[in-house]
């Protein structure tokens, strides 16, 4: 799942958890797993892994995450910003290990983290329609919820 998504499931999870960003943190961590376990894009199985053909399209979803992210800080009510900022660093810390490996060679999580990552991955190359479909979903869920917000005052 792009970590986009991620950070937009941490964004809402922020808001209902919004007296407790420690348990947003923990929440948003689960949600990672939770949606790398739904169908989305990614290598798939029957291929080897590319750093050619992914990190073009990471590296715009990095951006469009710490945009986001950005935004679902600014959106976020402001006693809620706390626990948002909590859910939204959950959800996509998992995610930290792709450009750890990138940048620097080595990924910095235990082993037993890494391989429940790989096994809740299902992912295949011919699913950018379902990623854009549950960032567009996400996106308009937290912005409706800000827009419901400020109308309330």
């Amino acid at each position: 799942m792009f970590v986009t998504n991620h950070v937009l499931a941490g964004a809402l999870i922020g808001r209902a958890l919004r007296r407790h960003p420690v348990a947003a943190f923990g929440v948003g961590v689960v949600s990672h797993f939770a949606m790398d376990a739904c169908p989305h894009w990614g290598m798939g199985d029957d291929e080897p892994f590319s750093w050619e053909r992914f990190y073009p399209i990471a590296r715009c979803d990095g951006c469009l995450g710490l945009a986001a992210m950005t935004a679902g800080l600014g959106l976020a009510p402001g006693a809620n910003r706390k626990a948002s900022l909590s859910g939204m660093l959950g959800a996509a810390v998992v995610d930290a290990d792709k450009p750890m490996r990138y940048f620097f060679g080595w990924n910095p999580f235990p082993a037993a983290v890494q391989r429940l990552h790989t096994r809740v991955q299902r992912q295949a190359p011919n699913r950018m329609g379902v990623e854009l479909f549950v960032g567009a979903a996400l996106a308009s869920t937290v912005v409706m919820l800000s827009l419901r917000d400020r109308a309330r005052g």
